[in-house]
């Protein structure tokens, strides 16, 4: 395995060629280093915050307030981990017909629901630009959230507090998967005992 910075580098779990600044919804889980239970506790199947957990729960809300193509859908702040689903809205300047085509020209935001309008229909593949531009895809959205969490909280909770490096991410192409997810978004505290984060 090749070393970068004298340490081992692992190959990108994002998909090759996919432009992550594209409009379209993701899901996103990110995990605290070690799996550590920094942000509260599952009681009677309901999650209880502590002081990070609140942190980052505020944090995620200020996300579509700092990036314009940004909403918020199902999310959930676990005692290890987050989840959520967030849609980038079409670029101002893509064509209408392509913004109806991916299913998402209309957006209600609301705290931790929105339709995306991407209800009965899938979302193209769309590969012809490999290298958008850096601002408002995924990846800075994710950085610049793990980045204010990070500070917020080793300011005012735990010095020692730090994210797993990176995040997972799934490209939501059709209503089965969004279904699927928003349900496992909600469920997440009734199934924490069972859950492979726990």
């Amino acid at each position: 395995m090749k070393k970068f910075k004298n340490k081992y580098r692992t190959d990108s779990i994002r998909l090759k060629g996919y432009d992550y600044s594209s409009e379209g919804i993701y899901f996103i889980t990110i995990c605290t280093k070690n799996r550590t239970h920094y942000f509260g506790s599952v009681i009677e199947s309901k999650m209880k915050l502590s002081a990070a957990g609140q942190i980052v729960a505020n944090e995620w809300l200020r996300t579509q307030t700092k990036r314009d193509r940004a909403v918020l859908g199902e999310w959930i702040v676990m005692p290890n981990h987050f989840h959520a689903l967030i849609g980038l809205k079409p670029k101002p300047d893509t064509d209408a017909s392509h913004a109806s085509k991916a299913g998402l020209n209309r957006f209600e935001q609301s705290t931790y629901r929105c339709d995306l309008s991407v209800r009965k229909k899938a979302f193209p593949w769309n590969y012809k630009n490999s290298f958008g531009p850096q601002r408002d895809n995924i990846a800075s959205i994710i950085r610049g959230f793990k980045g204010a969490c990070t500070r917020q909280i080793r300011n005012a909770v735990d010095p020692d507090f730090s994210w797993h490096t990176g995040y997972y991410d799934h490209i939501v192409r059709n209503q089965e998967s969004l279904d699927r997810i928003e349900k496992y978004i909600i469920e997440n505290p009734l199934k924490w005992n069972k859950d492979r984060f726990h």
